[in-house]
């Protein structure tokens, strides 16, 4: 039996099977409740460099981890995941992951390395019509941009918000392979369901690289992921 227990700023968690051996974990979690055992209670330690985060962050690393624990143990791996110098997740060896906060809800996207090269997962809220037309050229290229054309402002926004999650998903799904950052005007979604990457970032990954990635609509937001399987 584990020797941790979930604290009360954690609801129960939640298990999903994507596909073999690709495991998605997710809960809800309440800053307000977030006390001082919190981590101790979980068997969670938190890192020197946010021990002096306000709640929020605290509260959103412990969910974080709290259900990357799950999924790996349901993959038949131990460990928590740490954190690298770039604030990334550094996993377990022989698994590849995600983490995503949202507005209360964190959720991880766990992965066997032997099936899988890399994942990524975002969820985002939905843009406003406002907000969402003012980020538009910094999230979308040009091309994008046309094909807003004849939209209902929030048809607009939502589209906006899904290519904006899914070029997240992509940055935290290359970023671990490539070690190179690139930015929202190096992909474009030219199909449905696929993004192209717009620069080359290695041999592999090459200008005109296309890369599927799936989504999923709630009522409050989106929730995309990108899956690289070997």
């Amino acid at each position: 039996m584990p020797e941790y227990q979930r604290p009360q700023c954690l609801s129960n968690i939640h298990r999903e099977e994507i596909a073999d051996g690709l495991i998605r974990v997710g809960c809800h979690y309440h800053t307000d409740r977030l006390l001082d055992d919190s981590f101790q209670r979980a068997d969670i330690s938190l890192p020197t460099s946010l021990a002096s985060s306000v709640g929020k962050r605290r509260t959103e690393y412990l969910a974080g981890r709290w259900c990357a624990r799950e999924a790996l143990r349901i993959l038949g791996f131990e460990g928590i995941p740490g954190m690298g110098a770039d604030r990334a997740p550094v996993w377990p060896g022989g698994t590849v992951g995600s983490i995503t906060h949202s507005k209360g809800t964190a959720e991880v996207m766990v992965a066997d390395a032997r099936h899988w090269l890399a994942v990524g997962l975002d969820t985002e809220q939905w843009l406003t019509a406002e907000r969402a037309d003012r980020l538009c050229r910094e999230l979308l290229t040009s091309e994008e941009r046309e094909h807003l054309r004849g939209l209902s402002p929030i048809q607009r926004a939502n589209r906006i918000t899904l290519i904006f999650s899914a070029k997240e998903s992509l940055f935290k799904a290359l970023y671990p392979l490539t070690g190179k950052r690139f930015y929202f005007h190096d992909a474009a979604r030219r199909n449905p369901r696929s993004l192209t990457l717009l620069t080359t970032l290695t041999e592999q990954w090459k200008h005109g690289t296309e890369i599927p990635f799936r989504w999923r609509e709630r009522q409050q937001g989106v929730l995309s992921w990108i899956a690289l399987p070997r």
